[in-house]
C-alpha cells in the first residue's frame, strides 16, 4: 500500500507535486495521536483521500476516474520546524513528513455513487470546536490530473490512497487538542492529540 500526497502549492505549478509516506504513517480514526518529541511546531492539513481500486500505470486524465471508487478524509501531519531546517540546509525532508502515524485516515469512505460531483465537495476541519472550511475548488489540480501525473512515475495498486491536500483547512497542534473532520456535513474523522 502506498500513501501518495499531492502537496498544495501557493504558487501555480505546471504539474502536481507529490511525495510519499510509508504505510506505518497510517493512523485510523478514533485512535489517539501522540505528539512526537522531535518537533515543537506540529501542523495538520486536511486532505480529500481517494481510495485506488484498480491497477494502473501511465493513466490518461480522461480515464483517471475509473481508478478510484470512494472518497474519504485524512490528515497530513508535518513537523514544520524540521521542514524549515531541512530546507535551509538543502537536506531531504522525509523526517518532517514521513514519520509514524503522520497520516491519520477517516474510518469511513463514501462511494462515488453517493458523493455527487467531487468539485462541489465541502469539507471542514475543527480544532477544539473552531471550524476551518474548504471546498474542492481550492485545489490547483483535479484528482484526474493528479492520477495522470503520478502514474507516469508510480504504478497505482488496489488499496493505495491518494491524499489531495489543501492549505485552507490546517491547524497547529498541541497535546490536549481534539480534531474533527467532516465531508459534506458528515463527520468522517475524530482524534485527540496526547
Amino acid at each position: 500500500m502506498k500513501l501518495i500526497f499531492i502537496a498544495h502549492s501557493e504558487k501555480p505549478v505546471p504539474a502536481p507535486v507529490f511525495y510519499l509516506k510509508p504505510d506505518t504513517a497510517l493512523l485510523r480514526s478514533g485512535h489517539p495521536f501522540f505528539h512526537p518529541d522531535f518537533t515543537h511546531d506540529l501542523r495538520a492539513g486536511l486532505a480529500l483521500v481517494f481510495r485506488i481500486s484498480r491497477l494502473g500505470r501511465s493513466i490518461r486524465a480522461a480515464f483517471a476516474a475509473r481508478y478510484f471508487d470512494a472518497v474519504g478524509l485524512g490528515l497530513s501531519m508535518t513537523a514544520h520546524d524540521l521542514l524549515a531546517q531541512c530546507a535551509r540546509q538543502g537536506l531531504p525532508q522525509d523526517c518532517a513528513r514521513a514519520f509514524d502515524f503522520a497520516a491519520p485516515l477517516g474510518a469511513e469512505f463514501i462511494p462515488l455513487a453517493g458523493l455527487g460531483a467531487i468539485g462541489q465537495c465541502r469539507f471542514g476541519l475543527s480544532l477544539n470546536g473552531e471550524l476551518r472550511c474548504a471546498d474542492a475548488s481550492c485545489f490547483r489540480h483535479s484528482v484526474e490530473e493528479a492520477i495522470a501525473h503520478v502514474s507516469q512515475f508510480l504504478t497505482f495498486r488496489m488499496g493505495d490512497y491518494l491524499f489531495l491536500q489543501t492549505s485552507l483547512a490546517t491547524a497547529t497542534l498541541h497535546a490536549g487538542d481534539e480534531l474533527r473532520a467532516s465531508l459534506n456535513g458528515t463527520e468522517m474523522l475524530k482524534m485527540r492529540i496526547c
